[in-house]
């Protein structure tokens, strides 16, 4: 692999990095179960610390401990962090909860053609929730997410990810959402709440399939909750995390033959965000 990382990454990546730990430090201090999941427990499985093309970090929380978390985060969060979701700032782009450094500014860079938009370095948290073991029941609540996150998108039609891969009938109703202004009848936050009673209903310890249908692979972010186990830590470069025990089914699930690495062409830095100097 020939692939150099940017200058402003690696700047990213360090400041995520000592966030991480200062995030993990707080969770174990308080006994609140946790798990490096998606890209990051990649990077932590691959490469001890990073993915070297990646910029962004996630942490699976199970919903009790999440809850338990948030209602603490004035008082256990050191002082340069602090943590927004929609419920507690309404404006809040995202349904999961992200713990900024106050410290470190940075352009989140959205899309090409929308330019840019300040903010903190962060860090992503998600919360964990069951679903039904009926596998026709699971079926109609994970349509029912899907369905009103959908609307939730188009709720925010400003931050949709234009240039994410999608299916062709949902390029269709984002160009239909762009036309008619659907940011302007429908309320983002109002179905963020039902999102969250509807997962909140379900109980985690009870439920075979469990995980984060709100991030980024959708319905793909559920699995089996024995992946998850007793958590087993992994090197993220001077430090060690949890993830789950069985890292190799979730990283399979997630991701197939995760530790072959895509060509030197495949390979493209990302670009969530860049520090601004």
């Amino acid at each position: 692999m020939s692939f150099h990382a940017s200058t402003n990454l690696r700047k990213l990546q360090h400041v995520d990095t000592l966030m991480l730990k200062d995030i993990v430090n707080v969770l174990e201090k308080h006994n609140i179960e946790y798990y490096l999941i998606a890209g990051t427990l990649l990077g932590a499985v691959r490469h001890h610390g990073f993915i070297p093309w990646d910029d962004d970090l996630d942490i699976g929380i199970p919903r009790d401990g999440y809850e338990k978390f948030l209602s603490h985060r004035e008082e256990w969060l050191p002082e340069k962090y602090f943590a927004e979701n929609f419920q507690s700032n309404p404006s809040y782009k995202y349904y999961i909860t992200r713990v900024y450094n106050r410290t470190v500014r940075v352009r989140e860079i959205r899309d090409r053609n929308k330019g840019t938009s300040e903010s903190f370095a962060s860090l992503d948290i998600f919360p964990f929730d069951g679903t039904p073991n009926n596998i026709i029941k699971r079926k109609f609540f994970i349509y029912h997410v899907l369905y009103l996150r959908m609307m939730a998108s188009l709720a925010n039609y400003e931050n949709i990810d234009l240039a994410r891969p999608r299916k062709f009938y949902e390029k269709e109703i984002i160009k239909l959402a762009g036309f008619i202004r659907t940011e302007k009848v429908l309320n983002c936050s109002r179905y963020y709440s039902k999102i969250d009673r509807l997962l909140k209903k379900q109980d985690f310890k009870k439920s075979s399939f469990v995980g984060s249908i709100m991030g980024a692979y959708r319905e793909k972010e559920l699995f089996p909750r024995a992946y998850l186990g007793r958590g087993q830590k992994q090197i993220f470069y001077n430090f060690k995390a949890n993830g789950p025990e069985n890292f190799d089914l979730y990283l399979k699930h997630m991701y197939g033959d995760y530790m072959q690495l895509p060509s030197d062409k495949e390979i493209q830095e990302k670009r969530h965000f860049e520090i601004i100097d």
